[in-house]
Protein backbone atom coordinates (compact mmCIF):
# COMPACT_ATOMS: atom_id res chain seq x y z
CA UNK A 1 0.00 0.00 0.00
CA UNK A 2 1.63 3.36 -0.99
CA UNK A 3 2.08 5.87 1.37
CA UNK A 4 1.43 9.57 0.80
CA UNK A 5 5.18 10.25 0.06
CA UNK A 6 4.71 7.29 -2.88
CA UNK A 7 2.19 9.33 -4.09
CA UNK A 8 3.54 12.53 -3.85
CA UNK A 9 7.12 11.25 -5.46
CA UNK A 10 5.53 9.48 -8.42
CA UNK A 11 4.82 13.12 -10.74
CA UNK A 12 8.06 14.41 -12.20
CA UNK A 13 6.59 17.74 -10.48
CA UNK A 14 6.37 16.69 -7.07
CA UNK A 15 9.48 14.61 -7.04
CA UNK A 16 11.24 17.59 -8.11
CA UNK A 17 9.78 19.62 -4.97
CA UNK A 18 9.88 17.37 -2.68
CA UNK A 19 13.85 16.89 -3.04
CA UNK A 20 14.29 20.13 -3.58
CA UNK A 21 12.47 20.68 -0.02
CA UNK A 22 14.55 18.10 1.02
CA UNK A 23 17.86 19.92 -0.16
CA UNK A 24 16.91 22.90 1.59
CA UNK A 25 16.57 21.47 4.68
CA UNK A 26 19.81 19.37 4.64
CA UNK A 27 21.82 22.89 3.41
CA UNK A 28 20.34 24.74 6.24
CA UNK A 29 21.11 21.66 8.72
CA UNK A 30 24.36 21.90 7.88
CA UNK A 31 24.93 25.78 8.19
CA UNK A 32 23.52 25.17 11.55
CA UNK A 33 26.07 22.76 12.80
CA UNK A 34 29.26 24.00 10.71
CA UNK A 35 28.43 27.26 9.29
CA UNK A 36 27.65 29.76 12.70
CA UNK A 37 30.50 30.53 15.00
CA UNK A 38 28.29 30.42 18.10
CA UNK A 39 28.56 26.49 18.11
CA UNK A 40 32.34 26.20 18.11
CA UNK A 41 33.80 29.76 18.63
CA UNK A 42 37.85 30.52 18.18
CA UNK A 43 39.66 30.12 21.49
CA UNK A 44 41.74 33.67 21.57
CA UNK A 45 45.81 33.50 21.43
CA UNK A 46 47.27 32.87 24.53
CA UNK A 47 49.03 35.62 26.38
CA UNK A 48 52.23 35.91 28.45
CA UNK A 49 55.00 33.39 27.85
CA UNK A 50 54.74 29.89 27.83
CA UNK A 51 57.61 28.70 29.39
CA UNK A 52 57.45 30.87 32.83
CA UNK A 53 53.32 29.98 33.06
CA UNK A 54 54.75 26.20 32.66
CA UNK A 55 57.47 26.50 35.04
CA UNK A 56 54.68 28.08 37.49
CA UNK A 57 52.61 25.72 37.22
CA UNK A 58 54.91 23.11 38.16
CA UNK A 59 56.66 24.86 41.22
CA UNK A 60 53.16 25.74 42.55
CA UNK A 61 51.85 22.11 42.66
Amino acid sequence: MPTPIDRAIQSRASRNAFLGFAGIVAATAAWAIWGSNSMFPEEEDPKGGLYIASLRTLLTR
